[in-house]
């Protein structure tokens, strides 16, 4: 292991191919056996060591404290622990900017990644892991150097682009602030916690969590602060027709009194927020688009925070700007508690975002489309597995998002008529009902459903 890691700088061709997800394609990529076991070597300990040395701060997400769904209600209970966040009595506003780093992997500069490396590990290794990037990669009768750009079937893959990712952090936080949301390096800040209020709201950056290529930043401003960035947006990018209402995202699956109210101030802010940020990309390394992020403003005039992470839409109300009526006891919210009063300060309204329902749609296609000549049990026991995923993960989410129950029936619908085609006949006397949901020791498939529907 060692000498491979110390001397081996020229590798094996790279295989690769794609796997289709339906909404897009993953490449997958074939690496020589003994290397990729250097590779898992190598991988294993940098994470060892960056875990002892605390080179990851705590808004580096996924993490084994917080597993998906739990990082979403950290998330929501996190912005509803901060100072006054719900105080709007002096025109303050808060923004949530949620988007996606573009092309991050593509754009990797494979000498500028050995400089960085070089700064936390030796320069061996830094060489190690830059080389290994720099190899052939073969597709069909095709192939190419790879001088540019990140292999993200690499073994430390994962370790490299996290400590990619530190650095973009640091740009758009810039150092103070970065070094005030991480804490000192002998005691770190827990994640979304500071070391004092007065640090806390030193600067406009309240919180920020970014999960592999996403970030979410939550700032709060005052009415000078806003206006302010807002007038320096619109130097620059002047509006004169009241155009930046249109084409400003908004989340079109909750009710349209559930919405952002797209008032000029609110708009304008939000888009002066990106513009910010956006600034202190460098174009080389990666950039935002503002197609796909959207700046969810909390002000005076608009009562909800929305955002959606990890395939959950979440609208956040504060009990002060809920008409009472709207504040009770319903099933999918969550009930947001404040630290110190231990007062139930805001909820949580949660559902299931597209792109989950879009991923439950893609996993069932591929097991109709994999089910060629599978046994009938083979095929229930899949839909099985992916529905008891989908419920155990979404839980209470999904019992309130629409579209997700109708596609329930329709996936069961689909993978009984798949399997009634492998018997050549669809009559309901020669195939009941009871045939699919009868346990397995009565004899049946022992299907379970979601649906309820098709159950007479």
């Amino acid at each position: 292991m060692k000498r491979h890691l110390l001397c081996h700088r020229s590798f094996k061709e790279v295989g690769i191919e794609f796997m289709d997800l339906y909404t897009h394609l993953v490449p997958v990529y074939d690496i020589e056996p003994l290397e990729k076991i250097t590779d898992a070597y190598l991988d294993q300990y940098l994470w060892y060591e960056a875990e002892k040395r605390n080179l990851f701060p705590s808004w580096i997400k996924p993490s084994d404290s917080e597993p998906p769904p739990l990082l979403v209600y950290k998330w929501c209970q996190g912005i509803n622990n901060l100072a006054d966040v719900w105080d709007v009595r002096e025109n303050e506003s808060v923004v949530l900017l949620q988007t996606q780093l573009e092309k991050v992997y593509e754009k990797v500069d494979l000498t500028l990644l050995n400089r960085l490396l070089r700064l936390i590990v030796d320069h061996n290794l830094a060489d190690y892991m830059t080389t290994k990037n720099n190899v052939v990669i073969q597709y069909k009768d095709m192939s190419h150097t790879n001088s540019y750009g990140l292999i993200r079937g690499l073994q430390f893959a994962s370790f490299i682009f996290q400590y990619y990712g530190l650095i973009l952090d640091l740009l758009m936080l810039g150092l103070q602030r970065s070094s005030e949301l991480a804490g000192p390096p002998s005691l770190p800040n827990e994640f979304m916690r500071f070391s004092d209020e007065e640090t806390e709201t030193r600067h406009p950056v309240r919180l920020y969590c970014r999960y592999i290529d996403r970030f979410y930043m939550i700032l709060r401003f005052t009415e000078a602060e806003s206006r302010d960035l807002i007038q320096r947006f619109l130097t620059e990018n002047p509006d004169p027709n009241n155009e930046n209402i249109v084409g400003y995202n908004n989340k079109k699956c909750w009710p349209r009194d559930c919405r952002m109210r797209l008032m000029k101030h609110d708009v304008n802010l939000g888009r002066a927020v990106f513009w910010e940020i956006k600034n202190k990309l460098p174009r080389s390394l990666t950039t935002i688009e503002w197609e796909k992020s959207f700046a969810s403003v909390y002000s005076k005039d608009n009562p909800n925070l929305l955002f959606n992470m990890n395939g959950f839409e979440v609208r956040i109300l504060p009990k002060a700007r809920a008409i009472q009526e709207e504040f009770s006891q319903k099933d999918g919210v969550w009930k947001l508690q404040n630290e110190s009063t231990k007062e139930i300060t805001a909820q949580a309204f949660i559902r299931v975002d597209d792109e989950g329902l879009k991923k439950f749609e893609n996993r069932v296609r591929q097991i109709l489309m994999a089910s060629g000549s599978t046994t009938f049990t083979k095929i229930a026991n899949k839909w099985n597995t992916t529905l008891i995923g989908l419920m155990t993960y979404y839980r209470e989410a999904s019992v309130y998002t629409e579209q997700l129950l109708d596609m329930l029936v329709k996936s069961e619908n689909k993978i009984q008529t798949r399997i009634k085609m492998g018997l050549n006949s669809k009559m309901p006397s020669r195939f009941p009902p009871v045939v699919f949901y009868t346990p397995k020791e009565l004899g049946g498939l022992g299907m379970l459903s979601m649906g309820h529907i098709l159950i007479p």
